[in-house]
C-alpha cells in the first residue's frame, strides 16, 4: 500500500508540532523566566568609591541574557572600588570594579620602579605650550635665566597629567561646553628618574622652564625617545670609564699594593745568589 504524500507531509508537520510544543517551548520558557540574583546600585557611586551594603543591594531578575560577569553576591564586591561612575539602578560588572583603590589620576598608581612622579610650574601661558599639553605627551624642557638654555637631562620627558591651580586635572583634549570657562594649566605632573627630579626641583626655584611638544600619539616613537633620554642620563651620571682612565686605574692599584712587586723582586735577586752559592761550591771542590 503506498502512502501519499500528502500523508507523509501530515504526519511530519504533526511531530514537528509536538517537538516544538513538548520538547522546544518549555526549555526557552524555563530560560527567560529562570530567576538569579545580582546586586544593584541604590545610590550613585562615583570613580574610585567603595562599593558597600550603604549604596547597593541584592535583588532577583530573570537570568536570561544577563552578562557573565555580572555581580551576583554583595561578599563578591563589598570593599572594591568603582573604576567608573555608577548611577542608580545599574548592575555591577566585574570590569568596573577594583581591588586597588583608584584615584582621579590613574598613572600616578603605577609609577615604574626607580621612578617618580614630579610637578614643574606653569609660570606663564606660553611656557607651558598654551594649554595643549596632554598626558603621554612627551616634552622637551628648557631653562631661561639669563639666556635661553637645552636641559640635556630633560630633552624628552613622558607628561603624566597638567593640573590647574586648584590641583584639578586639565582636559586639554576637550573644547568647553557652553558657558564653560576653560581651566587653566597651573603644573605639569611629569615621570622622572631622581636625577631628573633633582634638576627640576632647581629649576622651580631658578629661572623659568619652558616646555616644547615632542611626541603625542606615537607609541613606538616615545619609547625610542625615553631609551635616548636614559642614554643621555647614563652618560651624565654614570659613564663608563675610558681606556686611559682604565690604564691609570691599574697603575694605582700596583702602586697601592707593592708587596706583590717586591716579592717578585725579591725572587729575582736570590736566584743569582743561589747561582753564585753554586758556583762557590764548584770551585771548591775542584781546587780539592
Amino acid at each position: 500500500m503506498k502512502l501519499n504524500n500528502r500523508f507523509i507531509f501530515g504526519l511530519l508537520s504533526i511531530l514537528l508540532a509536538a517537538v516544538i510544543a513538548f520538547v522546544a517551548l518549555p526549555t526557552i520558557a524555563k530560560q527567560t523566566n529562570g530567576k538569579t540574583e545580582i546586586v544593584r546600585i541604590t545610590k550613585p557611586v562615583l570613580k574610585g568609591e567603595q562599593i558597600s551594603a550603604d549604596n547597593t543591594e541584592t535583588v532577583e531578575v530573570g537570568s536570561y541574557n544577563l552578562p557573565p560577569n555580572i555581580a551576583r553576591s554583595l561578599n563578591d564586591v563589598k570593599g572594591l572600588y568603582a573604576t567608573a561612575d555608577l548611577s542608580q539602578g545599574d548592575y555591577i560588572l566585574t570590569s568596573k570594579i577594583s581591588a586597588v583603590p583608584v584615584s582621579s589620576d590613574v598613572a600616578l598608581n603605577s609609577i615604574p620602579s626607580g621612578k617618580v612622579a614630579i610637578s614643574l610650574t606653569v609660570k606663564t601661558l606660553a611656557s607651558g605650550l598654551s594649554d595643549k599639553l596632554q598626558p603621554n605627551d612627551i616634552i622637551r624642557v628648557y631653562h631661561f635665566l639669563d639666556v635661553a638654555e637645552e636641559v640635556p637631562e630633560l630633552r624628552f620627558v613622558r607628561v603624566l597629567s597638567v593640573t590647574d591651580a586648584k590641583g584639578v586635572n586639565v582636559d586639554n583634549t576637550k573644547e568647553p561646553v557652553e558657558d564653560e570657562e576653560k581651566q587653566q594649566s597651573a603644573t605639569i605632573t611629569v615621570l622622572a628618574s631622581p636625577e631628573q627630579a633633582r634638576v627640576i626641583t632647581s629649576l622651580e626655584n631658578d629661572g623659568v622652564a619652558h616646555v616644547a611638544l615632542i611626541s603625542r600619539n606615537n607609541e613606538k616613537l616615545a619609547e625610542e625617545l625615553l631609551a635616548e633620554q636614559d642614554m643621555i642620563l647614563q652618560e651624565i651620571y654614570f659613564p663608563e670609564p675610558s681606556d686611559e682612565e682604565t690604564e691609570e686605574m691599574a697603575v694605582e692599584g700596583e702602586t697601592e699594593n707593592p708587596e706583590t712587586g717586591n716579592a717578585a723582586e725579591t725572587d729575582e735577586e736570590s736566584a743569582p745568589a743561589e747561582e753564585e752559592a753554586g758556583d762557590d761550591s764548584e770551585n771548591d771542590l775542584g781546587k780539592k
